[in-house]
């Protein structure tokens, strides 16, 4: 049968509201300690690396402090990296780009280390803190799959990129040959629609990886070739499922959208009160409301998709292997020790028990019992 994505998240929700401890907060302290690790990262390696690169943004901050303007302030610290000669703009280009592979393999080890703890999740096991770090016993084959994905990622991207130039010299051509600017905006808008598309299912071609390495033990090739087993004719439910999460994310976007606007209007009403800061009450607390509602909102929908995510790996696993039949499946033991039970299955909504009834059955003259309420199909939720 097909994928109930429906009925996979109503699951994920329940899943979450029953695990202990809550995932809002495992989700809380994984940001922080991705946010720490990070920026100690930077600070440790920023100055080896980058040859007190650092020392730029330093520079910007102390010309803006004494009254230059934002364009004079870069052309004065241009010219001060330039007196530093060469070898300074070399390290700190050679520096910055190490620097950043670096610090993008340390998110991706971390990142796949969550997508663990989202399948321990999304099994019913409640997973503690410590699943967090389940990456690193297999730091090698998570870090080597991770770069091969990204290759094919950037080739594919590339591909994708060519072919959509192309169609836009076509578009261009086309309204300049009818010479009709609603054609024009059209076809622009339905490129740039069909462009997000692309690159959406260009990310979505390696989506199960990390659950293929950490619960197949398989690195590399060979984990991008299961991946791509899993994922054979489940595209579009796997895209369907990302897409069914499109409306939180606006609104998480409208969130801090909203932060950014009463930080700009906070900053120009303290320059119009001449520094007195009257009037920027209103605007910081709308500021620091809409903040603490996006937080809260992007510790919620994290483990709710990567719980949704997980599932549909164990749902592809299953209709791959030929080991799950329909809206109900059981996992299997699986290829590594994730203690997930062999029995559980899903049921497609609340059942109103057995069926036999309280009443005197027909044999004793009785009224036959009312057969049982037929189970309400689970509803998406509103955002599908």
């Amino acid at each position: 049968m097909g994928f109930d994505r429906a009925q996979v998240k109503r699951g994920v929700r329940q899943t979450m509201r029953a695990t202990r401890p809550r995932p809002i907060l495992v989700t809380l302290l994984f940001m922080m300690m991705v946010s720490v690790s990070t920026g100690i990262i930077n600070g440790v390696l920023g100055t080896a690396l980058t040859g007190g690169a650092g020392d730029v943004s330093t520079m910007l901050l102390s010309y803006l402090q004494m009254g230059y303007e934002l364009e004079e302030a870069w052309s004065r610290v241009f010219l001060e990296m330039v007196r530093q000669g060469p070898g300074f703009i070399f390290g700190m280009v050679v520096g910055g780009t190490v620097l950043s592979i670096i610090v993008s393999l340390w998110q991706s080890l971390l990142n796949a280390g969550y997508s663990g703890y989202a399948l321990s999740m999304s099994r019913g096991e409640s997973p503690a803190l410590e699943k967090l770090f389940c990456s690193f016993p297999v730091v090698v084959p998570v870090l080597v799959t991770r770069v091969l994905t990204g290759v094919f990622i950037a080739l594919w991207s590339l591909l994708l990129s060519v072919c959509w130039s192309v169609l836009v010299f076509a578009a261009v051509m086309l309204s300049m040959l009818i010479d009709s600017e609603i054609l024009m905006g059209i076809l622009m808008l339905a490129l740039i629609i069909a462009l997000w598309v692309g690159m959406a299912c260009v990310m979505l071609r390696y989506a199960l990886v990390d659950y293929v390495v950490l619960d197949k033990g398989l690195s590399g090739m060979d984990a991008i070739r299961e991946n791509k087993r899993l994922l054979k004719g489940r595209l579009k439910d796997v895209f369907l499922l990302q897409l069914s999460f499109v409306g939180w994310y606006l609104l998480l976007f409208l969130l801090f959208y909203l932060v950014v606007i009463a930080l700009a209007m906070t900053f120009i009403v303290y320059l119009y009160s001449m520094g007195s800061g009257s009037g920027t009450g209103v605007a910081l607390v709308l500021a620091l409301a809409a903040l603490m509602g996006g937080i809260a909102l992007l510790i919620w929908l994290r483990p709710y998709a990567a719980g949704c995510m997980a599932r549909f790996y164990d749902w592809a696993r299953g209709e791959a292997d030929g080991f799950a039949g329909g809206a109900g499946f059981g996992p299997g033991s699986g290829d590594r020790a994730w203690g997930q039970p062999g029995d559980y299955t899903w049921t497609a909504g609340p059942t109103s028990g057995t069926g036999t009834g309280s009443g005197p059955s027909p044999g004793n003259g009785g009224s036959a019992p009312l057969p049982p309420r037929p189970p309400r199909p689970p509803r998406d939720d509103p955002w599908n």
